[in-house]
């Protein structure tokens, strides 16, 4: 029998296996940071290694400990081998070996799929991650499969394991005859010292709390302290992550302490609110639109248009027309240039626009089936409007044809009834080309014409999303893929498809728009419209001078020459959680509805911001990264970069992220006691 496996001297077989793997998971991970950050940083921070160096350093210790937590889980598994008869006690190691090159292959295939998540989300894993169990499962294979090298990549990871299978055993037989020692006590006392070492390392931290639940920042660049982590214990944060969000848990202050706040009143009291007891805070936190409602109330369209984001528009022209039949609403009407983003996927952003929450997946749970008083259909459904909800895929998506019927919409037409009114309508392995909701949306309004009952009217597109098909009849635009410049996507087949459907939304949506203004809709109509978030992988940003085009969407007005204001700045920073307050304003004088932001055609006030997912909050002074201990990043070219590196403060600013936190925490105080209230009763 080979010395290795010689069942008297288990220890060392055993230990060695758990060390070499430890040993070359610790180089998978580094590599796979280098990667990142070779892959991501941008060629302003390039060589960068007095940066870089630190998060390999930093980023060890979190290696070390996931690493070490699996090699103690395998010697747990591997143990029962030993209270086997002697003959069968050398299955140890081996059983050993095969848990280590398991996790090993896992390792890499996960650093692998974190890379190109990262270039889609500019984010590491999170729980957006789901989406590809909660989304149609089947329409993400196919765009992961048709927009990256999934062959390639799997074929590399296969070749990895070869290698790493190789080295392993090297390893292990280098490492296995300096762990032998004759004596039995010293082969004993090595392999506790070995399991404590393993656990003390798993730890990271001989303090209170374990390394992992320490604070990753280390450098005022918000990049940097992304590298620290590494792949397995990104994704383990977003299943804690998910799992938090799904069950709201049992106490109704945890945003509220989360963000820093003792209790509402002290929330409430930084936002200037007259305070008293939470149900009179709770009350404050709707608002009633000024004025009184006079003559027939205007329809109401809100449409969230996938990936519009607004640094495209930057390489319009003549050459490569981005707008199609959108130009002259552009310019006629009004294009708020600093818009941000509410939050990075298209639930997350319906659940924040039209429900108001800062938790997400809120509607997932049994919340789903709770009417929440927040919702942007309900003050528009108490004055008598139809409120209908039209979605160019299945309503069966995340549950909204249910949950968004519950929340004040009294009809959901999805895909399949746009099919049916439109028997020749093509469709994306999303949804319906968005030529096809857009006429159906405007058979509603001139159906709303006809009854004389005015309609809002939510409209979610589906076409400008990956792989980015475009087999439909369309308009024929200018288009150049090369006017993106050195840092767009290196494809140039894949630029020209992000181009052209990028470009038939927006002439799509203009060409309704040009439907409502040649009719007597145009009188009666107001239309608003936002990108849910930028497009994913059109451009490589350097991060975080960039970041502001990241979170910039396209953020449109279209309103009634009768309610048309006399000015406009259009520059004010402004977000999702601004179009429902926007919108009751104009539509709904003496209305009631939960204050979620401010009128953008009202004046400008000093506390103007975009909130971009609740963590990044947009100043004219500069950006706050996070709402309890934000890093600020001053302009460096007002509104358009930011500085790579944090620095001081001004305490005006500070003052203001301080009371977009105590929003933020008051929303999720109230929309928590709300569901927690209606749990109970149930």
């Amino acid at each position: 029998m080979p010395r290795e496996e010689n069942p008297g001297a288990w220890p060392a077989g055993l230990f060695a296996r758990l060390w070499a793997f430890v040993a070359l998971a610790v180089v998978v991970l580094e590599l796979a940071r280098v990667a990142l950050w070779f892959g991501y940083a941008g060629p302003a921070r390039l060589p960068g290694w007095s940066t870089l160096l630190p998060a390999l350093a930093r980023g060890g210790r979190y290696d070390l400990a996931v690493t070490c937590g699996w090699a103690l889980a395998v010697l747990v598994l591997s143990l029962p081998w030993l209270l086997l008869p002697r003959r069968w006690r050398a299955w140890a190691p081996r059983v050993a070996t095969v848990l280590c090159m398991a996790l090993l292959l896992a390792f890499a295939l996960l650093s692998v799929c974190e890379f190109y998540y990262y270039g889609f989300y500019h984010a590491r894993f999170d729980p957006v991650v789901f989406g590809l169990f909660e989304d149609d499962t089947r329409a993400v294979l196919a765009t992961a499969w048709h927009d990256y090298p999934v062959l390639r990549g799997l074929l590399a990871v296969a070749l990895a394991g070869v290698v790493l299978h190789a080295v392993f055993a090297r390893v292990t037989r280098w490492l296995e005859r300096r762990l032998r020692p004759s004596a039995r006590w010293a082969r004993v006392a090595l392999a506790a010292a070995q399991v404590l070492a393993l656990a003390l390392l798993a730890r990271g931290s001989l303090g209170t709390f374990p390394l992992v639940r320490q604070d990753v920042v280390f450098s005022p660049d918000p990049f940097d302290n992304q590298l620290v982590l590494n792949a397995p214990l990104t994704l383990y944060k977003a299943v804690r992550a998910r799992e938090k969000e799904i069950d709201i848990g049992s106490d109704p202050q945890a945003g509220l302490h989360a963000l820093g706040f003792r209790d509402p009143q002290q929330a409430a009291a930084v936002l200037g609110l007259p305070g008293g007891s939470d149900a009179q805070i709770a009350d404050q936190l709707f608002a009633t639109a000024p004025g009184t409602a006079a003559g027939r109330r205007p329809n109401v369209v809100l449409a969230l248009l996938e990936s519009f984001g607004y640094d495209l528009l930057h390489v319009d022209g003549p050459h490569n027309d981005m707008l199609g039949r959108l130009r002259p609403h552009v310019a006629h009407d009004y294009l708020f240039t600093n818009f941000i983003t509410g939050q990075n996927g298209t639930h997350p952003e319906l659940e924040n626009l039209l429900l108001g929450s800062p938790i997400t997946p809120l509607t997932q749970g049994d919340a789903g089936r709770i009417q929440l008083p927040t919702s942007a259909a309900l003050p528009f459904r108490r004055a008598g409007y139809r409120t209908v909800f039209i979605y160019g895929g299945g309503a069966d998506w995340r549950n909204i044809g249910k949950v968004f019927r519950r929340q004040g919409f009294d009809e959901v037409y999805d895909e399949r009834d746009i099919r049916a009114r439109f028997p020749g309508a093509g469709a994306t392995a999303w949804g319906v080309y968005d030529e096809y909701l857009f006429r159906f949306a405007r058979e509603v309004l001139d159906r709303a014409q006809e009854d004389g009952r005015p309609v809002f009217l939510f409209l979610l597109t589906t076409t400008n999303h990956p792989p980015y098909t475009l087999d439909t009849p369309h308009r024929q635009l200018p288009l150049d893929p090369a006017a993106l410049g050195p840092r767009g996507n290196p494809s140039m087949a894949l630029r020209r498809k992000i181009l052209a459907t990028y470009q038939y939304q927006a002439d799509q949506f203009g060409a309704f728009l040009d439907g409502i203004e040649g009719g007597a809709l145009g009188d009666d109509t107001i239309v608003a419209a936002a990108g849910d978030h930028n497009l994913r992988d059109h451009y490589v940003y350097s991060l975080p001078t960039e970041q502001p085009d990241v979170d910039r969407v396209v953020g449109f007005f279209r309103l009634p020459p009768s309610l048309r204001p006399a000015q406009v700045d259009l520059a004010r920073f402004a977000g999702h959680e601004d179009l429902i307050p926007t919108l009751v304003s104009l539509a709904l004088p003496g209305a009631r509805y939960f204050d979620t932001g401010t009128d953008l055609f009202g004046p400008p006030r000093p506390d103007d911001h975009g909130l971009a997912l609740y963590s990044r909050t947009y100043l004219p002074q500069g950006v706050a990264f996070g709402l309890t201990q934000p890093q600020w990043h001053a302009w460096t070219k007002p509104y358009t970069r930011i500085a790579a590196q944090g620095s001081a403060m001004p305490p005006a600013a500070a003052a203001e992220v301080r009371r977009v936190a105590a929003g933020v925490a008051l929303r999720d105080w109230y929309i928590r006691t709300r569901v927690l209230s209606a749990r109970h009763a149930h």
